[in-house]
């Protein structure tokens, strides 16, 4: 066999190399975006259908218009597994929420600390209402606050952003949904109807 044929088969061998390691990198990256670490950023965790992947900021407009639309889809299609990712960028007080909101998972309540966050009308949310919600809630209000503050909330970011950048997205509102990538962008929110659309068409790839 001539050197010319050898080394066809050589690069034949490593470009094959090159696209299983390719397909296991994206299938793990996938698992890992779909099955975050901490179990309660995952809501209906046993439904083994649609998977919808949310990056999300508590001071983000846009999370906030598009939260009534999540909640009425969940309810609509109770086959629906649906993840959080709250994403702290850099600092400031509306990174100070995510950490708030993620240390409140620490307690159990994540879900009510989240809901309540996006569904306040203003971008800031004062302490005086962190408060009244971790009283009704149940919370220890000052152990929220020390929480938010450590090292175990602080790899809960750090894990939520990874996993946008891996995902390749880069702004809030985004989605990944059964492995397709959707961004909201200056077209604005889609309403119910967009947004079954979108979970449709992604069940059907």
């Amino acid at each position: 066999m001539s050197i010319f044929y050898r080394i066809i088969i050589i690069l034949l061998g490593l470009a094959t190399i090159y696209c299983v390691y390719g397909i296991v990198h994206f299938k793990r990256m996938y698992h890992r975006v779909e099955h975050p670490k901490t179990e309660f950023l995952v809501r209906n965790p046993d439904q083994q259908g649609v998977t919808i992947v949310e990056f999300l900021n508590y001071g983000c407009g846009y999370c906030k218009e598009l939260q009534p639309v999540i909640e009425e889809v969940l309810d609509m299609r109770k086959d629906l597994r649906y993840v959080a990712r709250p994403i702290a960028f850099g600092e400031g007080p509306t990174n100070e929420l995510t950490m708030i909101v993620l240390a409140a998972g620490l307690q159990d309540r994540f879900w009510e600390f989240h809901q309540a966050f996006l569904e306040y009308p203003e971008v800031d949310i004062p302490d005086s209402f962190i408060e009244e919600t971790a009283d009704l809630y149940g919370v220890d209000y000052a152990r929220l606050k020390e929480d938010a503050q450590s090292e175990e909330v602080a790899k809960l970011a750090e894990r939520n952003y990874a996993a946008m950048e891996s995902a390749g997205l880069y702004s809030v509102p985004s989605f990944m949904i059964n492995k397709r990538l959707y961004l909201i962008d200056e077209s604005g929110v889609p309403d119910i109807k967009k947004m079954l659309e979108i979970v449709i068409e992604a069940q059907k790839r």
